[in-house]
């Protein structure tokens, strides 16, 4: 990694605060805020390119292009655990939790999905 990189942190984060790279996650690896650190991390470096609010804008609006059909997802699945998450969370932060699950996902395909509603 470039010396001179500076992490986008941004304001919808919970758990990533520019701390570095994965490697540098400061919560244990099987506490859950680990899975969320990491995966808000891994999309702070998706903006690395980004050069201004606009940038970023239009990167969160791809990810949240989905958000209606997750969201859709999650009430006829979850509805009793899912109320409150979507309550509690903006749309950009559902599209960096549905990025986070879409992540896992990918890497653990047997885990179950409901984890993100903790975040």
């Amino acid at each position: 990694m470039e010396e001179d990189y500076k992490p986008k942190v941004l304001p919808e984060f919970k758990y990533y605060k520019g701390e570095g790279t994965i490697h540098d996650n400061p919560y244990p690896r099987e506490d859950i805020r680990s899975r969320f650190w990491h995966g808000e991390c891994m999309f702070a470096g998706l903006l690395r390119d980004c050069q201004n609010e606009d940038e970023i804008n239009e990167k969160m609006q791809y990810f949240a292009k989905d958000v209606p059909n997750w969201r859709a997802y999650l009430k006829e699945h979850h509805p009793n655990r899912s109320a409150r998450f979507l309550r509690e969370n903006t749309e950009r932060q559902l599209a960096i939790a549905l990025y986070i699950v879409t992540l896992w996902g990918k890497w653990c395909p047997y885990d179950s999905d409901d984890f993100i509603l903790d975040y």
